[in-house]
């Protein structure tokens, strides 16, 4: 065996113990973030959890913003695949927003807690970051096109602005999800409520109404 491919070999055996660390110590993040908060989780915290020394969190993250910040933005990946996969094609705005809500009462069912970090805004973290803003508009971008939809087959009232609302959704969703969840409703309560009321709100003649 030559000396260039001994090497190769122990390069890619380092890179990937480094990429397995990096994973855990996401993986420990994640389930500390949910628990505890962002406030009340440190550094040394995931280190911990992770099973590796407190100066390796350091070799691969800056901070705690950092690593919060790549898991949200993990988490927003992940409500947003979960949600276009269980969306199917519709006509109308009435029908989307149904599998969309039941989409996303499903993601928070199966992953307590995750929900409010997968739609946190991290530029409160990091008011440079651009990747949470190109994850929040891919998610956001359903909403806008089924409005824009909607509104050109007059679904919608003419003063509804589709781009301001699909925006404002995520908003009204981040915060009733959650709450909805701790308040004990059910996932077909929480749907029908929040349909109705967006519905109610933009569409002229609503079925649901």
């Amino acid at each position: 065996m030559t000396e260039a491919l001994v090497g190769k070999i122990a390069t890619d055996r380092a890179s990937k113990r480094k990429a397995e660390k990096r994973n855990r110590l996401l993986a420990a993040a994640r389930k500390l973030f949910i628990k505890h908060g962002y406030h009340e989780t440190r550094p040394q915290d995931i280190a911990r959890e992770a099973d590796v020394a407190h100066g390796t969190f350091y070799s691969h993250f800056h901070d705690k913003r950092e690593i919060f910040m790549a898991f949200a933005s993990e988490a927003q990946e992940d409500l947003h695949d979960f949600v276009q996969s269980r969306i199917p094609r519709v006509d109308s705005f009435e029908e989307y927003i149904n599998y969309a809500l039941t989409a996303i009462q499903e993601f928070a069912e199966q992953n307590p807690g995750l929900l409010r970090s997968a739609l946190v805004d991290t530029k409160v973290f990091d008011p440079t970051d651009s990747t949470a803003k190109v994850v929040r508009s891919k998610f956001a971008a359903g909403f806008i096109k089924i409005l824009t939809e909607s509104k050109s087959k007059d679904e919608l009232y003419d003063d509804v602005d589709p781009e301001l609302m699909g925006h404002a959704m995520m908003g009204i969703i981040q915060s009733s999800a959650p709450q909805a969840y701790r308040m004990g409703k059910s996932r077909e309560e929480f749907v029908s409520l929040l349909a109705k009321f967006l519905t109610r709100a933009m569409v002229k003649n609503p079925k649901s109404a």
